[in-house]
């Protein structure tokens, strides 16, 4: 097993691969970084978080399915041992790893068949992280992390199982974490989860949790779930979906 310390870049060096993607096609395309990673500012260390170098070269960008992303989650949360939540916010964290590490990971997952510059537009969406909107769901390697870090809120004790249930699809992704800022309560993403697990119209289609997420947003909007019991909140969280479900038949009748 390979391990290392954590490496990110400076800002000035940050700064600078912003203002360089044009000039950087032919990297992004088919080359690499890895002539710059030993100037100064490419290789600032972090004693608190171990990279597992043979994990990350397992990460597979070929296959862009849910099913992929899912994998690929588990194995990125896994090979980044004490990545927090603060650092995981940090842009030149993954900057670094999409330059470097996981380059050929995000190349093909998000690069290969674009040029000119739709490339240019590829490479600012997914090799760089603009806030933290954009860290969460858009970098190529700290959407990973984050899924898998959303799972861990949601059901501590099964977090791969939550993970699978959150990434079923892209839609039934963007609805629990951007909606109704799901995942940052951490009461009210376990019990959507919970509604996930027991009952399986709530995923049974993307149109069905959109359905099931805007009946919540407008009955749960309100509602402090962290005075809760579980019980309770179950219980709202059912009435949601039932009234989602009708809502949902009453509309294709």
């Amino acid at each position: 097993m390979t391990v290392s310390a954590l490496k990110y870049l400076s800002e000035k060096k940050l700064s600078e691969l912003k203002e360089s993607i044009v000039a950087n096609r032919d990297r992004y395309e088919a080359g690499d970084f890895l002539d710059l990673e030993h100037d100064n500012g490419w290789a600032v260390e972090t004693s608190t978080v171990q990279v597992d170098h043979d994990l990350l070269a397992t990460l597979d960008g070929t296959a862009r399915t849910a099913a992929t992303d899912i994998e690929n989650s588990l194995i990125l949360f896994q090979a980044l041992h004490g990545m927090t939540p603060a650092l995981a916010r940090e842009e030149r964290v993954w900057a670094r790893l999409t330059h470097i590490e996981c380059l050929g990971y995000a190349r093909d997952r998000w690069l290969s068949g674009n040029s000119g510059e739709q490339l240019d537009s590829q490479v600012r969406i997914h090799m760089f992280a603009r806030g933290l909107t954009a860290i969460r769901d858009d970098n190529a390697l700290s959407r990973l992390w984050w899924n898998m870090h959303i799972a861990s809120i949601a059901d501590p004790d099964d977090p791969e199982g939550a993970l699978r249930l959150i990434l079923k699809t892209a839609d039934i992704r963007s609805n629990f974490v951007e909606r109704t800022n799901t995942a940052a309560r951490k009461p009210l993403a376990r019990a959507v989860v919970r509604a996930m697990r027991k009952n399986t119209w709530v995923t049974s289609s993307e149109r069905s949790f959109r359905e099931f997420m805007i009946a919540l947003n407008r009955d749960g909007g309100g509602i402090l779930f962290e005075a809760l019991s579980d019980d309770e909140a179950d219980d709202l969280i059912d009435v949601c979906a039932t009234r989602a479900k009708a809502h949902l038949a009453q509309k294709a009748a």
